[in-house]
Parts: C-alpha cells; sequence; structure tokens
C-alpha cells in the first residue's frame, strides 16, 4: 500500500512537471491584412519556443460559416509534441466570392511565412490542415504554387498537407447532393460555395 502512495505522488509530480513543460503561450487576433475584422489569427506556441515546425490550420464551415476558435484540443495537442499551431480566420461568402476567401488565407499562409520565427516557428516548415471547406483550402494552398508564389515564398516550405473530412474534394458529388435535396424539398438551389 506504502509503494502504491508513493507511486501516485510520483505519477502527480511528473504530470505537474510535464505540464509545466508544455506550458504554451497563446497571442490572439493578430491581423495579417486590414481590410476586414476576420482577417485575422491565433498563434499557440510552447513557451520558450524556437525554430519549431508549424501547423497552418483553416476551418471548415463550408466557405460560409466557422471561425477559428473551431479547434478543439488541436493547439494543446501540438504545442505538446513540439510545434507552433495558427489558427485562422478568413472572409465568408456571400459577403466575398471564393477568389477573395481564397486569397485571405494565401495572405495568412504568407503572413505565417514572413512573421512565424518572431514567436518561435520555423517558417521553412509548414504543415497545412483543415477541416471540411478549410481541407479544400489546405489542399489547394499545398497544391497550386501561385498562392505561395504570390506570397513570396516556395511551394517547397510546405512540408505536409492535412485536409481532413474530404468529401470536399468531390465536387461533382456535393452539386449532385444539393441539386437532389433541393427537389425533394423544393429549394432552390445554393447560390454560394456551389457553382
Amino acid at each position: 500500500m506504502q509503494s502504491m502512495k508513493h507511486f501516485a505522488c510520483l505519477l502527480l509530480v511528473a504530470t505537474s512537471c510535464v505540464s509545466a513543460a508544455y506550458a504554451q503561450r497563446v497571442t490572439r487576433d493578430i491581423p495579417y491584412a486590414t481590410a476586414h475584422e476576420r482577417q485575422v489569427l491565433d498563434v499557440y506556441a510552447p513557451d520558450g519556443a524556437k525554430s519549431l515546425p508549424v501547423v497552418f490550420w483553416i476551418h471548415g464551415g463550408g466557405w460560409q460559416a466557422g471561425n477559428k476558435s473551431m479547434v478543439g484540443v488541436k493547439p494543446k495537442a501540438f504545442t505538446e509534441a513540439g510545434f507552433v499551431f495558427v489558427s485562422i480566420n478568413y472572409r465568408l461568402l456571400p459577403t466575398v466570392d471564393m477568389d477573395a476567401l481564397t486569397n485571405d488565407v494565401a495572405t495568412a499562409l504568407g503572413w505565417v511565412h514572413k512573421t512565424i520565427a518572431t514567436y518561435g516557428g520555423d517558417p521553412t516548415r509548414l504543415l497545412v490542415m483543415g477541416h471540411s471547406a478549410g481541407g479544400q483550402l489546405a489542399a489547394l494552398m499545398c497544391t497550386d504554387e501561385k498562392y505561395a508564389k504570390a506570397q513570396g515564398f516556395a511551394l517547397t516550405v510546405i512540408k505536409g498537407c492535412v485536409p481532413v473530412d474530404a468529401d470536399t474534394f468531390d465536387i461533382p458529388a456535393i452539386i449532385e447532393v444539393a441539386e437532389t435535396r433541393a427537389r425533394v424539398h423544393q429549394l432552390p438551389l445554393p447560390t454560394n460555395g456551389f457553382r
């Protein structure tokens, strides 16, 4: 029994040491552009971060909803694993068109490349991730070099791409589902993020 109490005590001390070792600092609502209040991002970095790889997170929401706070435990998980984590907002449909929305994401990625060293990140080791519509935007950033070039960096600094919930890649299927739902429920077709 005594050894069990000793073990429990050691486990508690070890857990607090690990938590202390992985303390993070969060800087919220950093503007990456100045045209709109949604052009902001949050940076989560482990205390003492220096030259760490960077996770660039793009939220989902069908290009019409969502925000940078939709991250769950991702910042904690990634900072504990030795990453800097960045979560962005971007302008949404129908306020802007897809080109403006996509350029917001590219501009935020350019800001990260130019500025993330200040927060302890390595601008040459970017991992671009996103969920749903954010997954589609992540795949676009990682495969079309025009976005990186427009921001003044080479696509090769993106070391990985993780588009989560990839149904957004099958655009013909999405259109077919939307048309079927509209027909069955006698609803008008969506006008944004659809065609």
